[in-house]
């Protein structure tokens, strides 16, 4: 049977000033590893590209000029994964 409000209220009550640090904590953990997932998947989708350019016989000196915004994506997965 689903918890009605008052009880999620009330457990959410019920919590320690500890267990809301740690809660904060966790949180914020989450919220970085979901922005280095996110950062990661971009990489991975640019790289995916850039690899179908050079198979379709595109100019490397093309694809290695959109190189650089993996340099930038990867600083930012550096950055975040820092703040863990």
């Amino acid at each position: 049977m689903p918890r009605s409000t008052s009880d999620v209220a009330t457990r959410l009550h019920a919590l320690d000033p500890l267990d809301l640090d740690l809660l904060e904590s966790l949180e914020d953990r989450d919220r970085h590893l979901y922005a280095i997932m996110s950062a990661a998947t971009r990489y991975r989708a640019i790289l995916h590209d850039e690899l179908q350019l050079l198979r379709a016989g595109k100019n490397p000196e093309l694809v290695r000029g959109a190189i650089g915004r993996w340099r930038e994506i990867l600083g930012e997965i550096k950055n975040l994964a820092a703040d863990l």
